[in-house]
């Protein structure tokens, strides 16, 4: 299907290195948007139905989703496979954006699918600040159906101005407990050590951690300069982690921080986020997104929790909006 020179086509594995490397090339791609992260799942699959858009033979967005059937309604998904969808793109004007949304509508509407839902990549992800797409969305009456908070600190400049953030009550006891010789950190990669710490963590809210040991062990020999697992020991024994993704070259995320609740009086969790704070600082990257701030007892799944939110203020992160959005056909 071709109009106004901007052509749709479904990804097949043929396109992987050229999807690979569009990404690396984009605005706002991120971990997420890789193949090997979208492919990686073991005891899950899903029906891919992913999307590119190309102009004169060159890609100029895709579109990562798959196809999930929903009280009989056929919906393009954002990846359920990835925190993170939507269009990714490199530099596009108005016209080319506003033309890619409606070459999707005009897909989807000629493949029988009844809507399609997405999770846009947040600002602090892009490379160059850009909001062409999202008017051209909401131009094109794509709703934002859920909206959940997110925070984020910047970690960019000297390490004296990045630690300035966190509060100095916060600072002062956590230098005071780091004085302590029996406690220490250390970067490594033993997820044998650290999962069950996840698994009873989750278990305390009734849930299970969104990777399982093996799609943890999978994802790091995927992308092993992406993934940075941080320990925590008292007296040799691991009491805690955080495990951080390279979202980007302008982003990390903390994607579980983690702590044995048995040492709970010594605040491990706060010494685990200042430790990673250090480390996104001397990374060179401009944001940590500590994720999203859900409680996950509420009936509404896009419920705050205020404690939490709180508990990362404590370090100087601010408030940012993370939107899925819909449109139905």
């Amino acid at each position: 299907m071709v109009t106004m020179k901007i052509s749709v086509k479904k990804y097949k594995k043929s396109d992987l290195q050229d999807w690979n490397q569009f990404i690396t090339d984009s605005n706002n791609g991120t971990i997420f948007h890789y193949r090997d992260f979208l492919n990686y799942h073991i005891d899950r699959t899903f029906h891919d139905h992913s999307l590119i858009f190309s102009s004169k033979g060159r890609i100029i967005a895709v579109f990562p989703a798959a196809e999930v059937i929903d009280g009989g309604n056929r919906i393009l998904y954002s990846h359920p496979g990835a925190s993170f969808g939507g269009f990714v793109f490199q530099k596009l004007s108005y016209k080319n954006a506003d033309d890619i949304i409606n070459i999707l509508v005009e897909y989807c509407q000629q493949n029988d699918f009844n809507e399609t839902f997405f999770v846009p990549t947040p600002r602090i992800y892009y490379r160059d600040y850009c909001e062409t797409f999202d008017y051209a969305l909401h131009w094109n009456n794509f709703n934002t159906e859920e909206y959940y908070i997110s925070s984020t600190i910047k970690t960019s400049g000297s390490l004296e101005d990045t630690l300035k953030q966190v509060q100095k009550r916060k600072q002062r006891y956590i230098k005071n407990t780091l004085s302590n010789s029996d406690f220490s950190f250390e970067w490594n990669k033993n997820y044998d050590e650290y999962y069950p710490i996840l698994l009873e963590n989750k278990s305390r809210h009734g849930v299970k951690p969104t990777h399982t040991l093996e799609e943890l062990k999978k994802l790091d020999s995927l992308f092993p300069d992406k993934f940075h697992l941080l320990m925590m020991y008292y007296k040799n024994k691991p009491v805690g982690g955080t495990l951080n993704f390279v979202a980007n070259p302008k982003t990390a995320v903390i994607f579980y921080n983690m702590i044995d609740y048995k040492y709970e009086s010594f605040q491990p969790a706060a010494l685990q986020i200042y430790e990673t704070i250090c480390w996104a600082n001397k990374s060179g990257f401009d944001y940590l997104d500590f994720g999203v701030s859900q409680n996950p007892k509420a009936e509404n799944p896009v419920s705050p929790s205020p404690s939490l939110i709180r508990f990362k203020e404590q370090f100087g992160a601010k408030g940012m909006i993370r939107k899925a959005m819909r449109k139905t056909f």
